[in-house]
């Protein structure tokens, strides 16, 4: 069975986020939500018992008994609860299992919880349980008994397979007794149902182990059957399917493909340069005839790479309730353009950091209630996030209505810091700007939650090492939104490569907006700093090969202008080479702790350039 350990775990968990899903929907009165979670349930259960987790298999079939009896029933706050409680305990089931193949956790308290609450729900909802039961009875137009034989060694095995058989042909509308009870084992029931009394009674015939039963026709004309057919079946249609026509592959597989592609797309660049070399025609026309194949190979393979943010996204409705329940606080929290695709690795990279963001919106930036009352607000905030493509690259956003953030709390907690000066004069954009600076909070005191100002920073070094940018958009009371632009993907980017002091640098075109050429008309030094005037403005500049410790190559330079943090910087080199897709081969050991480079690419000839990351080689922030 450990051949299949890895599958079974991978699918029970998706199954279980799954659930997740489906109990909010539930919550929020979408009682379609239960056939989806019983179908979840009912899968994980087969699977635990085939792969011998008897722990697993017991609590989920516990669990699927209290889900057929919400079937038809308003579910209350308190039934939620327990249903998300149980959810995380078949987490903990599925990590003990893959840590020490056991999957003996003690699932007691929510045995007892599940028994404890039938009984409270079945005393305050006895008259509309029998009432609901009736209607259901009322609205069939089949009444059919039967007898199971008495020397039946499983009779609930039997009467389930008996009311599955009997799905086949006819709507079941209701069962007495309900279907948990017929599970347990039951050797007289009645199934009130819409159909077809012959094709009922050609079923039945053919089942094993059933002494008798009759088929009674109740007076229900077809019209009306017809129209609650189409009324109950409608959320059917809409049921999401789970199964697609797709084969899992491992993600170290997807890298393997993916490195052997950056290879190729190396190669490939080294035959450009040879048959522009020798001009031999037979190889220029085989060289184009492979860089097309190349091309077309490398956007499929980044194709397959590419997943729907709603992969990660989809864990953060169930941490909004958790949290603003904990915090005392009404939230609707919103999801746009999960259908947008981003790669795995930048996707994977961004989980973290979207959840601190979130979490602070929840914690920081939604006010109580009581205080969003007061300020004229309907007492329920709002959290909305949002993905979508714009140009090249993908927008994520995370906005809230809340209460904004306070430019003076944060002016007085950075002068108490010593990080500026009581007579610094910063403008709204440098103010919000120091939310990003390692360890830096507005709260008071530190809580579970947030506070210790380990969240932003983390946030803002993830996505410029992403090759992404950030903006900060807020108004006091109004609320905040964050912007977040990220590329596509991060493993086969367009750069320009530059040359400084005889040396190859590449630097991404994402991060390029223009390029001069630098003479005594354009540069100027004030203060002894650099700068170079372009369209009448002063953009600082760095020259690589002081930064870099080389010597400059030449006399007339070119300024390359870059974006950072919504400002422009002008890196001087001695000249641009070309522009080019390259490989990006991470850094890793002690060449990852370099500053101002985030990998590194291979030409055609072999020659390995370094990749110039633009967020750590202008340093740190400016206020640090």
């Amino acid at each position: 069975m450990s051949d299949y350990k890895a599958e079974f775990l991978q699918e029970a968990r998706e199954y279980v986020e799954l659930m997740n899903q489906s109990f909010l929907r539930l919550e929020k009165g979408d009682n379609s939500a239960i056939d989806e979670i019983f179908r979840a349930m009912h899968t994980i259960k087969g699977m635990a018992g085939f792969m011998g987790y008897k722990n697993l298999e017991n609590l989920c079939h516990r669990l699927e008994s209290f889900l057929s009896e919400l079937k038809g029933k308003e579910v209350s706050e308190e039934t939620v609860d327990l249903l998300l409680l149980s959810s995380d305990r078949i987490s903990e089931i599925l990590n003990k299992i893959e840590a020490e193949n056991s999957d003996e956790i003690d699932c007691d308290d929510i045995l007892d919880s599940i028994t404890s609450l039938e009984k409270k729900e079945s005393k305050t909802c006895e008259k509309k349980e029998g009432g609901d039961s009736k209607r259901f009875a009322e609205d069939a137009n089949l009444r059919i008994e039967i007898k199971i034989s008495d020397d039946c060694a499983m009779k609930g095995v039997r009467g389930l397979l008996i009311l599955e058989a009997l799905k086949e042909v006819c709507e079941i509308k209701a069962t007495e007794p309900e279907e948990s009870k017929i599970e347990e084992g039951c050797d007289l029931f009645l199934v009130f149902a819409n159909g077809d009394a012959k094709k009922v009674d050609e079923v039945l015939s053919g089942i094993a182990e059933i002494e008798r039963y009759t088929i009674s026709e109740t007076g229900i004309s077809k019209k009306e059957r017809k129209e609650d057919k189409i009324e109950e079946k409608t959320p059917e249609v809409i049921q999401p399917q789970k199964k697609s026509d797709s084969v899992r592959v491992d993600v170290k597989v997807l890298d393997t493909i993916m490195n052997l592609i950056g290879e190729l797309v190396i190669i490939k660049g080294r035959l450009l340069q040879i048959s522009g070399k020798y001009e031999i025609p037979e190889l220029s026309e085989a060289v184009s005839i492979m860089e097309k194949s190349i091309t077309s190979l490398q956007d499929e393979v980044m194709k397959v790479r590419m997943v729907k943010v709603e992969r990660v996204f989809s864990k953060f409705p169930r941490m909004v309730r958790d949290l603003a329940r904990k915090l005392g606080k009404k939230v609707e929290f919103v999801m746009e353009g999960l259908d947008t695709e981003l790669d795995r690795t930048v996707l994977d990279e961004m989980s973290d950091p979207i959840m601190h963001l979130i979490r602070n919106a929840v914690d920081h930036g939604i006010e109580s209630p009581e205080e969003r009352k007061a300020k004229g607000k309907s007492e329920t905030g709002l959290i909305k996030l949002s993905a979508r493509r714009e140009k090249n690259n993908v927008v994520i956003e995370i906005e809230d209505d809340g209460r904004g953030i306070d430019l003076e709390k944060i002016r007085k907690k950075a002068i108490e810091r010593g990080l500026i000066s009581e007579s610094a004069q910063l403008s709204e954009e440098e103010l919000k700007n120091l939310i990003f600076l390692p360890g830096f909070s507005t709260n008071d005191r530190a809580t579970e939650i947030s506070g210790r100002g380990v969240g932003m920073d983390v946030v803002k070094t993830t996505v410029e090492r992403l090759g992404g940018s950030l903006k900060l958009i807020s108004e006091k009371d109004r609320g905040t939104k964050i912007r977040i632009n990220l590329p596509p993907t991060v493993a086969i980017i367009k750069s320009l490569l530059v040359s400084v002091g005889g040396q190859v640098y590449a630097i991404p075109l994402s991060n390029v907006v223009e390029a001069v050429y630098v003479d005594s008309n354009n540069a100027k030094n004030i203060h002894g700093n650099l700068f170079l005037i372009v369209r009448g403005k002063l953009i600082p500049s760095f020259r690589l090969s002081q930064l870099f410790g080389c010597e400059n190559g030449k006399e007339r330079e070119v300024g390359i202008i870059v974006e950072k943090e919504s400002e422009k910087y002008a890196l001087i080199a001695d000249s641009i080479i070309d522009q080019q897709e390259i490989v990006v081969k991470p850094l890793t050991g002690y060449l990852s702790k370099i500053k101002g480079f985030s990998g590194v690419t291979i030409l055609g000839d072999g020659t390995v350039v370094p990749i110039i990351d633009i967020s750590s080689l202008l340093g740190g922030d400016k206020f640090g």
